[in-house]
């Protein structure tokens, strides 16, 4: 069976600003589509993104997850951008010092600076939940636990941002991408050296572990990419959405203050919601199918993670906040073998960032109109006015 045309640019500003809609038509166009505008197919079913994310035999990743195989060049060499043997190798070297019981003696840290930054803002009344609220406890995580250095904290952002739009790889916006990303990569070659790294900070395990693996330091130092690009963007849309819903959704605040054991549980939905990394393709390796649509070697599929999350079929009523929700099934950290290797640490800095909140926010307030982040790939405000009203 052939994939049905859904002739929308998927990476038009019109889909990026308002996507649920989009999503919605290309589920009910079928399981895969394809996107004449784009070149590629993109699975939008929930069993149809899960068995692409499973399938890393048929749908690889070691040929880069851009479409543009000129933008892959640039990106063929981090643990994102790799397939077995060399993505587990990969990963042994960047995942482990992000684990969980590495990251556990980093926890007063985090709570104690999510505390501050609530004291802070309530403080304030009203700020800006992207610029005051959403990207302080990513950023300082990433400068002061990861170790790297102050020198590129300005920039950080923005590098982060443009790595995000080369997967599409051929609009203005990846091309811009491509200036910034040179700054990123002069950056970690004078400043990702170990000497260079603050005492104490998590990148210097890169160092310990590289050479284990066969890498040298110059690749250690490119890998610590992999901490600056996805430990951003991916929280800080997090981050951002959880203000916009709380004040969309006031009904979910009250009952988080009245169970705040719920907390955790309601940052898997704010996740589910706004599923930070739209989708990412992957490279069709041999002639195959896919919920019974017929797919060719050499093409390329998007999985689209933000479609699969709101799949009638998988969630009820799916575009309604629930902070109660079962959501085991989610796909906001990814699937299979390239499942976010930061989810840890996202996830206890979403839920200090809430708790610290909740006993001193009795209300959210939408206040002012929402800028959406034009972003190729993340789902994002760039900016959201908020009021709280102290409790």
């Amino acid at each position: 069976m052939q994939a049905t045309p859904y002739a929308t640019d998927f990476y038009a500003d019109a889909f990026i600003c308002d996507p649920i809609p989009h999503y919605a038509q290309m589920r009910t166009a079928g399981p895969v589509v394809w996107l004449p505008a784009n070149k590629c197919y993109a699975a939008v079913h929930y069993d149809a993104v899960v068995e692409v994310l499973r399938g890393s035999e048929r749908f690889i990743s070691g040929k880069g997850l851009s479409l543009n195989d000129d933008v892959n060049k640039f990106l063929i060499g981090n643990s994102l951008n790799s397939d077995s043997p060399d993505h587990e190798r990969r990963r042994g070297v960047t995942a482990v010092p992000i684990m969980p019981k590495n990251i556990r003696p980093l926890e007063d840290y985090i709570y104690s600076t999510a505390q501050n930054l609530a004291e802070a803002l309530v403080a304030k009344g009203r700020f800006d939940a992207i610029d005051d609220f959403a990207t302080v406890l990513p950023l300082a995580i990433v400068v002061d636990l990861i170790g790297l250095s102050d020198e590129g904290k300005d920039e950080m952002l923005k590098w982060a941002s443009a790595t995000f739009n080369l997967f599409e790889g051929f609009n203005a916006r990846s091309r811009a991408a491509f200036k910034d990303l040179h700054g990123l990569q002069a950056y970690l070659a004078e400043h990702g050296k170990r000497d260079a790294l603050k005492d104490g900070g998590l990148a210097q395990r890169i160092f310990d572990l590289a050479p284990e693996k066969g890498f040298t330091e110059a690749e250690a130092a490119q890998m610590m990419r992999d901490y600056i690009n996805p430990s951003l963007d991916t929280t800080v849309s997090a981050a951002g959405f959880a203000a916009y819903y709380f004040a969309k959704f006031p009904d979910q605040w009250d009952l988080l203050r009245q169970q705040p054991d719920l907390v955790p549980n309601a940052i898997e939905e704010i996740v589910r919601m706004c599923t930070p990394i739209r989708a990412f393709s992957r490279y069709v390796a041999q002639d195959t199918e896919v919920s019974g649509i017929a797919l060719e070697e050499g093409s390329r599929i998007l999985a689209v993670y933000a479609s699969a999350n709101r799949d009638e079929n998988v969630w009820e009523t799916p575009d309604t906040f629930d902070v109660t929700r079962s959501l085991r099934k989610h796909l906001g950290f990814g699937h299979g073998k390239h499942t976010c290797m930061g989810l840890h640490l996202a996830r206890r800095e979403l839920i200090n960032l809430v708790e610290a909140m909740l006993p001193r926010v009795k209300s959210w307030h939408l206040d002012g109109e929402p800028v959406v982040a034009m972003n190729n790939t993340i789902r994002a405000f760039a900016h959201l006015p908020v009021r709280i009203e102290r409790a």
